[in-house]
């Protein structure tokens, strides 16, 4: 595959915005709306997983590919970055589905004092995986988002100002002779009055 620093800064930016969406579908504790239940969390797990496979599938066909230069080897870092924190948010959605599942098992218990203080911890421990899978998520894709803006080129209103820029070339020298006696500054030994 012959990908070109705007295809990779496409691939990462999209990368991003996916992590970006599986964080504004993470359940939050105590919402009425949006509240954990096992459904919406198994579903939130294969979709995490579906976006792992697309992290691997972007290292795997950039490191497969005979043009490997030093751009190309930074994408491939960049995508294997992201895998890090989608594996934490991996960890932590399990850690949720096993509480939950704890909780419907317990269900009947709900009201003996044994199991009350049982289930009032496994409801910390969803809302701790929760907030890590949020923080691991928005590193996830601010890192890819950083990477996309690392990999485009600059704009082209960007590149034209610095074609045309006093700054792009070095002037030239002057030669000594040319700069005329009243321009050429003074000495340390003249004093002014």
């Amino acid at each position: 595959m012959n990908t070109t620093p705007i295809s990779d800064a496409r691939a990462l930016r999209s990368a991003a915005e996916n992590f970006d969406a599986l964080r504004g579908k993470l359940p939050i504790p105590g919402d009425p709306h949006r509240g954990p239940d096992s459904v919406t969390v198994a579903k939130q797990i294969s979709e995490l997983g579906k976006r792992i496979t697309a992290l691997g599938n972007e290292v795997l066909i950039r490191t497969a590919s005979p043009d490997l230069d030093a751009h190309t080897a930074r994408v491939i870092s960049d995508f294997a970055a992201a895998v890090e924190p989608a594996g934490e948010v991996a960890s932590a959605l399990g850690s949720v589905a096993h509480q939950l599942s704890f909780l419907e098992r317990t269900e009947h218990l709900r009201d003996q004092p044994d199991a009350m203080d049982a289930r009032e911890a496994a409801t910390l421990v969803i809302g701790d995986a929760l907030g890590l899978a949020d923080a691991s998520l928005r590193d996830a894709s601010y890192s890819l988002y950083a990477a996309a803006a690392a990999a485009s080129p600059p704009p082209r209103q960007l590149r034209a100002a610095r074609s045309r820029s006093t700054t792009a070339a070095p002037l030239p020298a002057v030669p000594a002779s040319a700069v005329p006696p009243a321009a050429a500054a003074p000495s340390r030994t003249t004093r002014g009055r």
